[in-house]
C-alpha cells in the first residue's frame, strides 16, 4: 500500500488531476473546488497519514522541472506561488505542500473560522511542523482562526489530536495556542458530550488529557452517572473522589536496580486541584451500585483513600463483600477488615459532601 492509498479513490483522482496540472504549471482552477470539498470530508484522526499522503497524490513537490521552451510559447507557464497568489482558497491544500515556503505562504493567507475538523488538524499540526518559520506563521494562523472556529469542530479534532500532541517535540510557546482553545467553555461542553455519549474509542485516555483543563469540571458528575464507557465513570468519579485531576505528560526513566544499572520508561503524570464544590458522597454512593465493576472498584478505592465515615464505608463494604468482581470484593474485605481493627464509632455517618 503506497501512501495515498489510505485517501478515498475520489480524492486520489482529483489530486492526482490538480499535481498533473501543477507539473506542467497549468491553472487549477477548475479542479480546486472538488479537491478542497474531499479534503474537508476527510475524518481529523487520519491528519497524520492524510498530510504525506495528499502531498504525493498532489505532486506537491519542492522542486518542479523547467518547462520546455515551446509549452512556455503556447501556454502562460505558472510556477506554485503564482498559483497560490491568483487562487485564494489554494492555501487549504497548500499546507501539505513539500516546500516549507509554500506552507508558511499559505497559513498566512488563512483567516476566519475553519470550516472542518480535518481542516482544523491540518492547521494544527503545523503548530508542530520542523521548520520554525511554519511554526511561527501556524501560530498567527490559530491566535486569527481558533477563535473563530466552532466548538464542535474544534472537539471533534481534539479528541484524536489530544492523543498524539504530548509526542510533539518541536513545538514550545505554539502549544498555547492549542491549550487556550480546548479551555475554551463552549469547547469544553463539546468534549463532555463526545466524552458521555462515546462507545467506541480510546475516550478514558482523551478524558485524561483533557482534564488538564478546569473547564471540563463542571461537567465531572454528568460523567461519573452518564458516559456510556466505564471507563470514562471511573475516570471521573476517581477524579472526584480526589478533588485533584491527573494527566500525562509524558515518559520517564525510572530505576528498577540502580546496583545492576537497570532502569525503564515509565509514564510521567502532571495534576491540578479541583476546587469545584460536588456532592463527593453522592457520587460514590451512585458509583458503589454501577452496572460496570471497573466503576464500582473505583468507587470503592475512594472509600479507602478518602472517606473517614466508617458508618457508611462499613454499609457499602457489606453490599459489596459478594460482588461478582474479585477487585472489588478485595476492596470490600479490607475496608471491612480495618473497621474491625477499631472500634466503630457512635453517632451520625461521619460522610459530608465537601469530603
Amino acid at each position: 500500500m503506497t501512501k495515498s492509498d489510505i485517501l478515498p479513490p475520489d480524492l486520489r483522482e482529483t489530486l492526482a488531476a490538480v499535481g498533473e496540472r501543477l507539473h506542467r504549471g497549468r491553472s487549477v482552477e477548475a479542479e480546486l473546488p472538488a479537491v478542497l470539498a474531499h479534503i474537508s470530508a476527510l475524518p481529523a484522526a487520519s491528519i497524520s497519514q492524510a498530510d504525506p499522503a495528499i502531498a504525493t497524490a498532489a505532486n506537491l513537490s519542492r522542486w518542479r522541472p523547467e518547462p520546455a521552451w515551446h509549452d512556455k510559447l503556447f501556454w502562460p507557464y505558472l510556477s506554485d506561488k503564482e498559483q497560490l497568489l491568483r487562487l485564494p482558497d489554494l492555501r487549504y491544500l497548500f499546507i501539505f505542500h513539500r516546500d516549507g515556503r509554500m506552507r508558511e505562504a499559505s497559513l498566512h493567507r488563512i483567516t476566519g473560522a475553519l470550516e472542518s475538523p480535518f481542516l482544523f488538524a491540518a492547521v494544527a499540526m503545523r503548530l508542530n511542523d520542523w521548520a520554525q518559520p511554519v511554526r511561527a506563521a501556524a501560530l498567527a494562523c490559530a491566535k486569527r482562526c481558533f477563535p473563530l472556529t466552532s466548538a464542535d469542530v474544534i472537539a471533534d479534532a481534539a479528541t484524536s489530536l489530544s492523543l498524539h500532541q504530548d509526542s510533539w517535540g518541536r513545538w514550545g510557546v505554539e502549544r498555547e495556542a492549542m491549550e487556550a482553545t480546548l479551555a475554551r467553555p463552549d469547547v469544553a461542553e463539546e468534549l463532555a458530550r463526545i466524552l458521555c455519549e462515546g462507545q467506541t474509542g480510546a475516550l478514558s485516555r482523551v478524558f485524561r488529557l483533557v482534564l488538564k483543563n478546569s473547564s471540563i469540571d463542571h461537567h465531572l458528575p454528568q460523567l461519573a452517572a452518564n458516559a456510556r464507557q466505564p471507563w470514562v465513570r471511573a475516570l471521573a468519579v476517581q477524579t472526584i473522589a480526589d478533588m485533584r485531576a491527573v494527566w500525562l505528560v509524558g515518559r520517564e526513566w525510572q530505576w528498577i536496580d540502580k546496583s545492576m544499572g537497570r532502569r525503564a520508561r515509565a509514564p510521567k503524570f502532571d495534576f491540578r486541584d479541583v476546587r469545584l464544590s460536588f456532592d463527593k458522597a453522592g457520587v460514590i454512593r451512585a458509583a458503589a451500585s454501577d452496572a460496570s465493576p471497573i466503576v464500582r472498584r473505583a468507587a470503592l478505592t475512594g472509600v479507602i483513600q478518602h472517606w473517614r465515615g466508617r458508618d457508611e464505608a462499613h454499609e457499602l463494604a457489606l453490599t459489596l463483600r459478594s460482588d461478582p468482581s474479585p477487585s472489588v470484593r478485595e476492596r470490600a474485605a479490607f475496608i471491612l477488615s480495618k473497621i474491625s481493627e477499631s472500634v466503630a464509632p457512635h453517632g451520625a455517618i461521619g460522610i459530608h459532601p465537601s469530603q
